[in-house]
């Protein structure tokens, strides 16, 4: 059970991290430096349902331009 939770929390992370680099790569303005280091990547493995939301509510937002 702990095995699945880091499993989602691992692939979300990596899902998070190639979105983060794609829109660099584009030149989509970013609000500020969005480049993780190692310590963020393994607060949100950990804290990845926490980070869902707030990924889900703030996508939600800009989306319905509220």
């Amino acid at each position: 059970m702990i095995l699945t939770y880091l499993l989602i929390g691992i692939i979300f992370t990596f899902l998070v991290d190639l979105l983060i680099n794609y829109l660099y790569y584009l030149d989509v303005p970013l609000i500020e430096d969005m480049q993780w280091n190692n310590s963020q990547r393994v607060l949100c493995v950990l804290l990845w349902p926490f980070a869902l939301a707030v990924f889900i509510i703030t996508f939600l937002q800009k989306y319905f331009g509220k």
